[in-house]
């Protein structure tokens, strides 16, 4: 069974009930919707669609909602500008003033001339553009063209190694996040995490109004990886966002990046998403370039929990072949190579801890054995993919549909929503059994580990028991 799970984000090429019930059928197991491209409207009816495919299929898929965050991008142009190396740039802070020089547009940042200093780089378009700052003040910066290229309306600015002062959500996250919580969406993806504070915010705002959703830290720029510790555990899981990560860093840093999050992620025991390009090629071409399947290959290596799809699934000529190939690449590899590094190096902070390394390791050593799991809040379930095992498949069952649907992302788990027997922990898990029989997932006889804090009331029991199917 595939381990590694499958991100797709729907757009315009996805968004209609049949398109999403084949990218749940070729493997797909969290969806996204992306707030900076979504109307209210949409979200609305693509969530629905998404609940109801999810049925049909028998499937517990996830959505994920990504709050736009408070992104710097430049104004309006009245047609796109050909930038020559040399050339003067003007953004104006102050929207009221008038321009100075021909090549001027607003920036919807107030505190950018605060944060810059002269000899600072800009970098718009994802860098497609460079600007080295040469007047700073607070109504406008100027800024010489270091590399040529076509310059559009509302460009996306980085600003490498400069720590900006941007708050954490925007007025338009405060209203989507509403939206998110209505609908009842299971994790939201905070852009432009840069500390712990951020993430805490957000957390307080879910938990004041009743959500049950878990917060995912996009890791984007400098200031993030300068705390990565203090982000990564106060969050639900990260994604390395490898788009805004690759302006805002040496490119040829960003594979040690990479593996450095997921180093940490592995160490705090949190869920780990890689995001962006993946399969670019294939938003316009039905194969894959030799390089995407490499760092695919690379990315379930690493023993990551997600891969994610963005423009190849939203926009792209080839969504269910997109997913296709991940599912192919992603179950050879793992065939291939079962175990990691990062997981061995985690600590044992708990006797939980240590209750799961142990099921892991009985695990590892009966070949073709199943883990099974009883969780309330989803901590063990979580605990036991954290670990990472060989071979064996954690069946998680609980009897919460939320936890059933935050368990999605983790690494290897295939979560199961069964009312418990109270105060009857072998009838429960005789049911157990009896829905992984009939779904052709066990066969009478499979040794099955089983791993419990929450069948018997009233009492703290960590429990591990070995028996047949």
């Amino acid at each position: 069974m595939r381990k590694t799970k499958i991100l797709c984000t729907l757009g315009p090429t996805t968004e209609e009930l049949e398109m999403i019930s084949r990218l749940i059928n070729e493997g797909a197991d969290i969806f996204r919707l992306n707030m900076s491209h979504a109307s209210h409207d949409w979200v609305r009816t693509v969530y629905s669609r998404i609940r109801t495919a999810a049925e049909s299929a028998r499937r517990e898929i996830a959505i994920l909602m990504d709050l736009t965050g408070p992104s710097i991008r430049t104004g309006d142009v009245d047609q796109p500008w050909d930038l020559k190396v040399g050339d003067n740039v003007e953004l104006r802070i102050d929207s009221g003033i008038s321009a100075s020089m021909p090549l001027s547009t607003t920036v919807n940042y107030p505190g950018l001339g605060r944060d810059l200093k002269v000899g600072d780089v800009i970098y718009i378009d994802g860098g497609m553009i460079q600007l080295r700052s040469t007047s700073v003040d607070a109504r406008r910066v100027v800024g010489t063209v270091m590399t040529q290229g076509l310059m559009k309306s509302r460009r996306h600015i980085n600003l490498p190694g400069v720590p900006v002062r941007l708050p954490p959500l925007t007025a338009k996250d405060y209203v989507d996040l509403d939206l998110g919580i209505e609908l009842g969406v299971d994790f939201f993806a905070l852009s432009f995490a840069r500390e712990p504070g951020h993430l805490e915010h957000l957390k307080l705002l879910l938990e004041q109004k009743g959500s049950k959703a878990r917060v995912i830290a996009k890791i984007e720029n400098q200031q993030a990886l300068e705390n990565i510790d203090l982000i990564v555990q106060a969050s639900g899981g990260v994604m390395v966002a490898r788009g805004d990560l690759g302006s805002e860093c040496p490119l040829e840093d960003l594979p040690i990046i990479q593996r450095h999050i997921i180093e940490r992620c592995s160490y705090h025991g949190r869920k780990v998403i890689v995001a962006t390009q993946m399969l670019e090629s294939m938003i316009e071409n039905p194969v894959p370039t030799r390089a995407e399947v490499t760092d695919i290959f690379n990315a379930v290596i690493e023993q990551v929990d997600c891969v994610m799809l963005s423009g190849e699934t939203s926009v792209g000529r080839y969504p269910e072949k997109c997913v296709e190939v991940l599912d192919k690449v992603i179950r050879k590899t793992e065939e291939r190579y079962p175990s990691g590094r990062f997981a061995s190096d985690a600590p044992l902070k708990s006797s939980k801890d240590k209750t799961v390394k142990a099921a892991v390791g009985l695990a590892n050593s009966i070949m073709g054995s199943r883990l099974l799991v009883f969780t309330l809040r989803g901590i063990m379930a979580h605990l036991l993919a954290h670990q990472r095992p060989e071979f064996a498949p954690i069946f998680a069952f609980t009897p919460h549909l939320h936890v059933s649907r935050t368990l999605v992302t983790a690494r290897g788990v295939h979560p199961q929503v069964m009312d418990f027997v109270e105060g009857k922990p072998e009838e429960t898990i005789e049911q157990a059994l009896a829905v992984l029989r009939d779904k052709g997932l066990v066969k009478p006889g499979d040794p099955v580990i089983i791993l419990s804090d929450a069948l018997y009331a009233n009492a703290n029991v960590d429990a591990i028991m070995l028996r047949e199917a």
